[in-house]
């Protein structure tokens, strides 16, 4: 993997905020800052369309601060504009709230409708509704065999809705779809796994694809954080990394870190970062005696902040990457891999 844009992540990291970083002529990446966890920032993306308008994907996270910001670049943008009016179409990669937290604002603010997979508007939907239901959650924990003393520390995050979630989606999309963005070919390109509905976006005549959280330049993205699906995450994003390969060689816009070359091989080592893990599980699954619960076999596993240092939704989150990786596992994942 290459870095096309090093210097813009270390300064990012410092915490100097650079002024906008112009991809291509038309397309544009601002930096908008997001509250806490081990990353800073996520990255809208503006696209000048060939009739005027301005195309948004992933406007950020909802914030004060960062709608100034978007407002300020608007206008480097797209000079003598009228601010969000510029706006002619909003596109969220997936239901997160650092990428589509301030779509409803801009929605409001400028009449451009919002699009996002299918998946994503159904699970956005059901959020809206769901209620937590303790005996349900704490039933869960148990049957992870999550120590008692443990469970009302993690209960209140079992299917939590995430905070800032769109609800208004004005047009679904599909995979092969074009945005109608003039003067851009950019095609929907279904690559369930972070979410069930996230979508990368291919550009053919500027070689870019928007990445969103799929792969990522120096992290490797969680697995099934958008609610209960029918599927496997996992085998999911195993499946739709390996969609990528026919773009290897096109420059990468992700959510977050950097701009990137090397996609092919960046997409190959986050899927190996997972089937590392699914091998691990395998393996102690695969020694004599009882079979260990969800909570035993992740305290097994290796975690970047350690097991002991997991508290909360990071403990929660495990449990269920672990729960995920036995299910791959015993579904027959691992063979031909």
């Amino acid at each position: 993997m290459r870095s096309t844009s090093s210097a813009q992540s270390d300064a990012l990291d410092r915490g100097e905020l650079p002024q906008l970083d112009r991809v291509r002529d038309d397309v544009w990446a601002l930096a908008q800052p997001m509250p806490g966890g081990h990353l800073a920032y996520s990255f809208t993306y503006l696209l000048t369309a060939g009739d005027g308008g301005i195309h948004v994907v992933d406007p950020g996270w909802d914030s004060d601060g960062n709608w100034e910001r978007l407002l300020a670049a608007l206008a480097v943008v797209a000079p003598g504009s009228t601010g969000a009016g510029a706006v002619s179409g909003i596109t969220g990669t997936h239901l997160h709230p650092d990428h589509v937290g301030m779509a409803a604002r801009l929605r409001r603010a400028s009449g451009a409708p919002l699009g996002m997979h299918a998946d994503e508007r159904a699970a956005l939907e059901q959020h809206s509704t769901r209620l937590l239901d303790l005996d349900a959650a704490l039933g869960r924990l148990g049957g992870w065999g999550v120590p008692e003393e443990r469970r009302t520390e993690l209960a209140q995050y079992v299917d939590r809705s995430p905070e800032g979630l769109v609800l208004a989606v004005d047009h679904e999309l599909h995979g092969g779809d074009r945005l109608p963005v003039a003067g851009f070919g950019l095609v929907v390109m279904p690559t369930p796994g972070h979410t069930a509905g996230h979508v990368c976006l291919r550009d053919d005549a500027r070689r870019l694809v928007f990445t969103g959280d799929h792969v990522l330049p120096t992290v490797f993205p969680g697995l099934g954080l958008g609610g209960p699906t029918a599927t496997n995450p996992l085998a999911d994003y195993v499946e739709s990394v390996g969609a990528l390969a026919p773009w290897s060689d096109y420059e990468a816009l992700p959510g977050h870190g950097f701009r990137f070359t090397g996609l092919g091989e960046r997409a190959a080592a986050c899927a190996g970062h997972q089937l590392a893990r699914a091998r691990q599980v395998a393996a102690i699954l695969g020694e004599e005696g009882p079979e260990p619960t969800v909570w035993e076999l992740a305290s097994r596993l290796a975690w970047t902040a350690g097991w002991d240092g997991l508290h909360g939704f990071q403990l929660l989150s495990a449990l269920n990457q672990t729960e995920m990786h036995r299910g791959f596992v015993r579904g027959g994942g691992l063979i031909g891999t």
